[in-house]
C-alpha cells in the first residue's frame, strides 16, 4: 500500500531524484545484508587481516558496499555528471560518447540511460579489469565481430578505424537503438540477429558458420555474452585453426571456471594469451574479467 502511494502521489522526477540521492544504495544494501556486515567487519578489524589481493578489495567493500569494481578509480563514475538528450524523431535518449550520439532502447527512462552510461564507461576505465583492450589503435583495419553487442559501445569507439563490424544482438529493443546509433556508418556496420553459439539453428549461429565464404584476415572476436562464451568458443574452432591475424578479447567472469576453462582452451590451441589486471566481484567470488590474446 505504501508503496502504491509512493507512487501515486510523489512525481516521478523526484522518486528519480530520491532514489538517485540514496534509496538505491540503501536497498541494495538490504539486498546484500549478509555480504555487507561480513566485509564491514574485514574493514573495521583491517589492522588484525593478513594483507592479501582479495582482503583488500573485502576491506574496499566493508567501506564502500558492495560492488563488482571493489576499486578506488570506480567511484568517481557514481555521481559523475552525465548529459543525456532525447531524440523526438527516434523516441529514444541518447548520450554523446567521444562525439557520436549514442542510442538507448526506447522503453529507458533518462535515470536508466544515465546510468547504465556511467558504468559502461566505468568498466572500460583504463585501471578496470573489464577493459576490453588497453588501445583502441589494436582495432585499426580490423574486422570487429562484436557478439553481445547491447549497446555498442565496443564498435562505437572504434568504428571509424575499423574496416567493418558485425554486431551480434538478439533482444529488439538493443537491435533499434543499435539502427539509430550506427545509422552514420551504415555501410560499414551489420547487426545480425542470432545468439552465438556451437549450433546452427533458427535462433543461433556459429562463428564458423557464420564467417564461411567471408574474409577471414585480421579478424577481432569480443564476446560478452553472459557466460555463453564457452559454447561460443567451441563453434569457433574452425575459424581460430584458419584465419589471419586473429584477435580476440573475451569475458571470463560470467560463470566461476570460465577463466580456468577460457584459459585451457586458447592453451589448447597454441594462442599465447594474458588476463587483465585485478578481479571483478560476481557470484560472492573474484574473478578474473577478460583474457586477451596477448601480442
Amino acid at each position: 500500500m505504501i508503496v502504491k502511494l509512493y507512487r501515486k502521489y510523489i512525481p516521478e522526477k523526484t522518486r528519480d531524484s530520491i532514489y538517485d540521492a540514496f534509496l538505491g544504495s540503501f536497498l541494495f544494501f538490504l539486498r546484500n545484508f549478509p555480504e555487507s556486515i561480513k566485509y564491514f567487519f574485514f574493514y573495521v578489524f583491517q589492522v588484525f587481516i593478513s594483507d592479501t589481493q582479495e582482503n583488500r578489495l573485502r576491506i574496499f567493500m566493508g567501506k564502500h558496499g558492495i560492488t563488482n569494481f571493489p576499486y578506488e578509480f570506480a567511484l568517481k563514475y557514481k555521481k559523475l555528471p552525465i548529459n543525456c538528450f532525447y531524440d523526438e524523431q527516434q523516441k529514444m535518449y541518447y548520450i554523446l560518447h567521444q562525439s557520436k550520439k549514442m542510442y538507448f532502447p526506447s522503453n529507458y527512462k533518462k535515470r536508466d540511460a544515465v546510468r547504465i552510461y556511467r558504468s559502461l564507461i566505468m568498466e572500460q576505465d583504463i585501471l578496470s579489469p573489464h577493459r576490453y583492450i588497453a588501445d583502441i589503435n589494436r582495432l585499426k583495419g580490423k574486422t570487429i565481430l562484436d557478439i553481445g553487442a547491447a549497446e555498442g559501445i565496443f564498435s562505437l569507439d572504434a568504428i571509424d578505424i575499423a574496416r567493418h563490424a558485425y554486431l551480434f544482438e538478439c533482444e529488439e529493443y538493443w537491435i533499434k537503438a543499435l539502427n539509430a546509433t550506427f545509422a552514420p556508418w551504415k555501410d560499414k556496420v551489420t547487426i545480425v540477429p542470432k545468439y552465438v553459439s556451437d549450433k546452427n539453428d533458427g535462433e543461433n549461429i556459429t562463428i564458423d558458420r557464420f564467417l564461411e565464404g567471408k574474409d577471414k584476415t585480421s579478424l577481432f572476436l569480443k564476446m560478452d555474452i553472459e557466460g555463453y562464451e564457452q559454447a561460443a568458443l567451441r563453434g569457433a574452432e574452425k575459424t581460430f585453426k584458419e584465419a589471419k591475424d586473429i584477435d580476440f578479447s573475451i569475458c571470463t567472469y560470467h560463470r566461476e571456471e570460465d577463466a580456468i576453462e577460457i584459459g585451457n582452451y586458447f592453451k589448447a590451441s597454441h594462442f599465447e594469451t594474458e588476463y587483465t589486471e585485478g578481479f571483478m566481484y560476481m557470484g560472492s567470488s573474484f574473478r578474473k574479467a577478460i583474457i586477451r590474446r596477448k601480442l
